[in-house]
């Protein structure tokens, strides 16, 4: 491994040390907030939970293109992509290994998510399972497509260019987390 490689396991590690000791005090407390503590904390439960989860999803993404021998340099520690991947370069067998192994990743981050709350309901752990099905909702809309378009033999980068328009992404993660919010939100008027 990589001095590079090393530094990105070690970040990524120390966050989830940090994320998972806020999410257990929050859950021990949660019980005994008051109405007006309870919804930020909540919320903060989500959007960590969210984060761990994409922290998950693009290890995948790295785990998926060394599987199929693929390369995927570490970017800079900046921003919050792992590494680099480059569909002109890469073969239609490495570009799908490096998709699929970013789907891996999320689902099974997600189905984590989703079990804690299986395993103990509470408001947090919804929180925290909602933000599994938020973020695999949201992913398989924007990722599948894409993934399906290259296994019918479309070319990987033209693809790729297509499906990561932020406009694009903006328009399919609102399209699923509006009828995701509505589910929710009968389900919880239900109990």
């Amino acid at each position: 491994m990589t001095v590079n490689a090393r530094g990105w396991l070690a970040r990524d590690l120390t966050i989830y040390v940090i994320c998972a000791a806020i999410l257990s005090l929050a859950h021990s407390t949660s019980s005994t907030l008051s109405q007006w503590l309870l919804y930020p904390t909540l919320l903060t439960a989500f959007v960590l939970t969210y984060g761990l989860i994409y922290i998950a999803h693009e290890w995948g993404h790295w785990l998926g293109t060394i599987a199929t021998a693929g390369e995927m340099p570490f970017a800079p520690y900046k921003g919050i992509l792992i590494g680099y991947f480059n569909p002109a370069s890469h073969t239609r067998t490495q570009f799908l290994g490096m998709s699929w192994g970013g789907v891996a990743g999320y689902i099974t981050a997600s189905s984590v998510a989703v079990l804690s709350y299986a395993l103990s309901p509470s408001s947090l752990t919804a929180a925290v399972a909602t933000a599994g099905l938020a973020f695999t909702v949201q992913s398989l809309a924007v990722d599948l497509p894409q993934i399906l378009k290259v296994h019918a033999h479309a070319d990987p980068l033209e693809t790729n260019r297509a499906g990561t328009q932020p406009r694009l992404i903006a328009a399919r993660t609102m399209q699923t987390w509006i009828p995701l919010a509505l589910v929710l939100v009968l389900w919880s008027l239900d109990r």
